[in-house]
C-alpha cells in the first residue's frame, strides 16, 4: 500500500475500536509517516506509530512496569504501534510546543480522529510558534530531561536486569541524543531501529562524526564487522521465533518484550538486514543486539532446559562482544554516557543558537 493508504487504515483502525475505549478524546500520527509523501510506497519493513489521546482517570493511563504504555497490534496489514496518552500532554498549545514527541506532528496533516475539533483547533498556534526559539529551547530542555531519566532508569535497573537491561537501556538513551539534534534542525525526532543512522546523518551534517564514534565505542558495536553482525542478525531472528513460541508462559517483565509480536518480524528483523545491506551494520547492531537479548532472556526463563545452554552461551559471547560483561564495565559506561550527551546537548543548543530559521 501507498502512505495515503496507510494512514487510511490506521484512522479505520481507531475508528473501529473508539467505542470500546473509555474516554478516548482524539487520536493523531506519529514517527516517520508523517514525512512521507501520500503516494509513495508504505515500506512493509516500517510500522505506523499512532498516539492514542486518553481524558484523565481513563483505565487506559494505568502505566505497566516502569515503561509507559504501548499498544502492538496488526490491523489491515500493517503494523501499528499506539502510544497511550492523557489530554494533560494536550492541554494547551504551549504544553504542545514543549514537548519534541508531539509538537511537530501537529505542524502537519496527522490528525486520525478529532470528534470535538479539539486538536484541529490547536493546530493553527502551534504552527504559528514551532520556529520561535523560546519553544525550541523548551523542547530541548525536554530531550535533555528524558535523557536524565533514562540514565537514572539504567542506574537503578541494573541490579534487577543485569547485562541485557543495561544494552537495552543504554541504547535508548541514543534516541535522546539524536532527538536533540533534531530539534536544533526544526525536524521531528526519530526512534526505532535506524535512529544510529539519523543520529549519523545529523552529526555528519555538522562535521562532528567523531562524537558518532565514540557512541558506537559505548555502545560496543564501533568494531563490528559486517559478517558477524549478520550472524548475530540470523541468531537473533531464531531467538525471537522461538520466545514467540514461549510468551505465554508466565515469567518476570523484561524490557523490550513488549515487541515480541508475530507481526513485528519483518520491523524487528527484516529491516536489520536491509540497513546491513546499505553498509549500516554497526548501526543496525544495537537493535539486533537487543533484540537478541530481549528473546534470549525469556528462553534462559521458560524454554526447556535441553534447549537453554545453547542460548546461554550465544547470550554470554554477545554481552562480552559489546564489553557488558562486568558490574564495572557497564558502570564505566554510564559515566561514559553521561559525559559524551552533555556534549551532544551542547552542540544541540550551538545548533539552535546559529539556525537562522528559528525565529525570536
Amino acid at each position: 500500500m501507498n502512505t495515503r493508504q496507510a494512514k487510511e487504515t490506521a484512522r479505520t483502525w481507531v475508528g473501529a475500536n473508539a467505542n470500546a475505549w473509555p474516554g478516548l478524546r482524539a487520536a493523531h500520527l506519529v514517527g516517520g509517516i508523517t514525512s512521507l509523501l501520500d503516494e509513495a510506497p508504505f515500506p512493509a519493513t516500517k510500522d505506523v506509530d499512532v498516539h492514542l489521546i486518553f481524558a484523565g482517570g481513563s483505565p487506559a493511563l494505568e502505566a505497566s512496569g516502569p515503561f509507559p504504555n504501548i499498544l502492538e497490534v496488526a490491523y489491515g496489514g500493517l503494523a501499528i504501534e499506539a502510544g497511550i496518552k492523557s489530554d494533560a500532554d494536550y492541554a494547551s498549545p504551549e504544553a504542545v510546543l514543549a514537548n519534541p514527541e508531539i509538537a511537530y506532528h501537529l505542524t502537519v496533516d496527522s490528525v486520525l480522529v478529532d470528534p470535538r475539533g479539539w486538536l484541529q483547533a490547536m493546530q493553527e498556534p502551534v504552527r504559528r510558534d514551532y520556529r520561535r526559539r523560546k519553544w525550541v529551547l523548551a523542547r530541548l530542555k525536554h530531550e535533555r530531561s528524558g535523557f536524565a531519566r533514562a540514565l537514572v532508569l539504567l542506574r537503578e535497573t541494573g541490579a534487577t536486569w543485569g547485562a541485557s537491561g543495561d544494552v537495552n537501556i543504554l541504547g535508548y538513551t541514543t534516541t535522546f541524543l539524536a532527538a536533540a539534534l533534531a530539534v536544533a534542525t526544526l525536524n521531528p525526532p526519530r526512534i526505532g531501529g535506524r535512529v544510529l543512522m539519523h543520529l549519523r546523518d545529523l552529526l555528519a551534517g555538522q562535521a562532528r562524526l567523531d562524537l558518532h564514534e565514540e557512541i558506537l565505542d559505548l555502545l560496543g558495536v564501533r568494531h563490528g564487522a559486517p559478517e558477524r553482525v549478520q550472524q548475530l542478525l540470523r541468531e537473533g531472528a531464531e531467538a525471537f521465533d522461538l520466545a514467540l513460541e514461549l510468551r505465554q508462559i508466565p515469567h518476570p517483565f523484561i524490557p523490550g518484550e513488549h515487541k515480541l509480536h508475530p507481526h513485528l518480524r519483518p520491523y524487528l528483523v527484516d529491516a536489520s538486514r536491509d540497513m546491513i545491506a546499505e553498509g549500516s551494520h554497526r548501526e543496525a547492531l544495537p537493535w539486533i543486539a537487543a533484540l537478541s537479548l530481549v528473546t534470549t532472556d525469556l528462553i534462559l526463563l521458560a524454554a526447556p532446559e535441553a534447549k537453554r545452554p545453547k542460548f546461554a552461551a550465544r547470550r554470554a559471547a554477545l554481552i562480552r562482544e559489546l564489553g557488558f560483561d562486568s558490574e564495572a564495565a557497564r558502570a564505566a559506561k554510564v559515566e561514559g554516557m553521561t559525559c559524551l550527551g552533555e556534549r551532544v546537548f551542547a552542540l544541540a543548543d550551538q545548533m539552535a543558537a546559529e539556525n537562522p530559521a528559528i525565529s525570536n
